[in-house]
């Protein structure tokens, strides 16, 4: 039994080899990551998406920084009886799986960086927005966040609406939790030592629209880091894992093979 103030979703593969820990970003939860926890768990791997404090079902209090964050992350890999951990994580989850990069711990092999910018610095209207409206905030974030082709042609899974699904994620976070989640964005600071001392594989993942983080900047932050691939999926936003999970799988998969 794993104890945590994660509200964790364990899905434990018979090979029990290898475990893929999803984190998800600012104001959702483990649904987003509800096409990749079960296409790598048919792939041999165990799975664990969850619910940061504060966010989902997690009722815990939510937190005020990245770095309170990944320090649950640390016990979290500390707590599992795995040897080969992949951390990935998707915009705010990006972050904390940076941070959690500094551990140096044996066990990850390598860390997924989606939808990532580094600094990640939160526009200033909408985080004033996200303090005073949290509703509006979020329909402005599902607008840019989705690419054009999205928007026009809705996903490319048959019956999914994904602008309402997203929203219905982040809707249904407590007032309040956008501005927090975003507020840790805009304040996490590495130092550029820090960066470069980062010796654990990273792959960086952006799409080619994204215009909340985008691949200008996510390219910068690979960059600097000494071990880093670099990719990027065309017709994508910021939300790969809903708006392209086919391609995006088929990534992670060239990466953990």
């Amino acid at each position: 039994m794993i104890r945590s103030k994660l509200k964790l979703f364990y899905k434990k593969n018979k090979q029990k080899s290898r475990l893929i820990i999803f984190i998800h970003g600012a104001a959702c939860d483990h649904t987003l990551w509800v096409y990749q926890s079960r296409y790598f768990f048919n792939k041999n791997f165990s799975t664990i998406t969850l619910d940061l404090p504060g966010h989902g079902t997690n009722t815990s209090k939510p937190l005020n920084s990245i770095k309170a964050f990944s320090n649950l992350i640390k016990q979290l890999i500390k707590n599992v009886s795995y040897n080969e951990i992949y951390l990935i994580g998707h915009s705010m989850g990006s972050l904390i799986c940076l941070d959690t990069a500094l551990a140096k711990l044996k066990p990850i092999k390598r860390i997924f960086l989606i939808g990532v910018s580094y600094p990640m610095n939160v526009n200033k209207n909408l985080l004033l927005k996200s303090k005073c409206d949290q509703n509006l905030a979020i329909k402005d974030m599902i607008s840019w966040s989705l690419s054009d082709k999205i928007k026009l042609n809705g996903s490319n899974l048959i019956g999914l609406n994904l602008p309402n699904f997203i929203n219905v994620i982040m809707s249904n976070s407590k007032t309040g939790l956008l501005y927090k989640d975003l507020y840790a964005c805009n304040n996490f600071i590495m130092k550029e030592d820090e960066i470069k001392k980062i010796k654990t594989p990273i792959t960086i993942i952006s799409g080619d629209s994204d215009i909340m983080t985008p691949k200008k900047i996510a390219k910068n932050l690979h960059d600097r880091l000494s071990v880093s691939n670099f990719e990027v999926i065309n017709d994508a936003g910021h939300f790969q894992p809903l708006e392209n999970p086919i391609e995006l799988n088929k990534i992670i998969l060239k990466y953990v093979k």
